[in-house]
């Protein structure tokens, strides 16, 4: 049996990378899915892509509308769901539909990292390396069998943005490679290994403030994880948040000027940063320190 028809199911970067693989590869897709729990730009993309390629759009509701929604997913008579990056739970009755199954294209690795923030705990972790894995899903988060799996390095300047990028190269050489044998019912099914398995919750926008009596590397590894995220790392100055885009590490002695902000263990040299979204300049931050020290005294 060969898919012929495809239910995609998306969001943000990763969503559009999705919509334009099964475009590739030749399958049919039937219809986007978005999810209906999000709005702004992460919708506004893959609802753009699937415009460009005349693809209807449809906006999974939420648990009370359920029943319409698979009545509607039935009528199309899919054979295969993919999902790329997406921020809700499918239930099971939908799950059930495609007779080829639902492949999830999931941006770490698994057993290891299930959970929807696994890149920026990745990141939090120190990991040196991370990849994704394809894999059919059930009725746990991120617990089907895999397909296939690809691993790249994490080098110790990578930051979420730069891992999100390889991650969607990855998932995308993957999903491709893989294509024919998802298509046909012969990809493999090979459950995880559960004595390895952790999962990782989400993370909330507040735990990104930054304490500045951690070890210095620890702070870095949080700018590191959050720098595709607002408000991202950030230090609170008279109430307001100064995002911190990227730093490094600097021993006590080290005797750098400019950003420097003293950490528990030595301090971090802040090469970029923004406040109410507008970067600041380079003379606002050689007065960081200044600004922060005058809000400490103050407290």
């Amino acid at each position: 049996m060969t898919a012929s028809k495809v239910v995609f199911f998306g969001l943000g970067p990763h969503g559009v990378e999705g919509i334009d693989v099964l475009a590739s590869v030749g399958d049919g897709t039937a219809m986007v899915v978005v999810p209906s729990n999000r709005e702004g730009p992460a919708v506004d993309h893959v609802i753009a892509a699937a415009t460009r390629k005349g693809l209807p759009i449809a906006r999974q509701p939420r648990r009370t509308g359920i029943a319409s929604f698979v009545s509607y997913l039935r009528s199309l008579a899919p054979d295969v769901f993919v999902v790329w990056s997406y921020s809700m739970m499918i239930p099971q009755a939908v799950l059930d539909i495609p007779p080829l199954g639902t492949v999830n294209v999931h941006t770490g690795l698994l057993p290891e990292y299930r959970g929807g923030h696994v890149l920026q705990w990745a990141l939090l972790n120190g990991e040196r390396e991370t990849g994704v894995t394809l894999h059919y899903m059930d009725a746990g988060v991120d617990t089907g069998p895999v397909i296939a799996e690809r691993r790249f390095p994490i080098a110790a300047e990578d930051d979420a943005l730069s891992v999100k990028e390889a991650l969607k190269a990855t998932g995308s050489a993957l999903l491709r490679e893989w294509w024919p044998r998802i298509a046909n019912g012969t990809a493999p099914r090979t459950p995880q290994d559960e004595s390895r398995a952790r999962h990782w919750r989400l993370r909330t926008p507040e735990e990104g403030r930054i304490d500045l009596t951690r070890p210095a590397a620890e702070i870095c590894r949080l700018v590191r994880a959050l720098n595709s995220n607002d408000p991202g790392a950030y230090i609170e100055v008279g109430g307001r948040r100064i995002s911190i885009v990227h730093a490094q590490p600097l021993p006590v002695a080290s005797g750098a000027t400019g950003g420097v902000l003293s950490a528990g263990d030595g301090g971090i040299l802040v090469t970029e940063a923004r406040i109410d979204g507008r970067p600041l300049e380079p003379s606002e931050l050689s007065h960081l320190r200044d600004r922060v020290s005058q809000h400490q005294s103050a407290r």
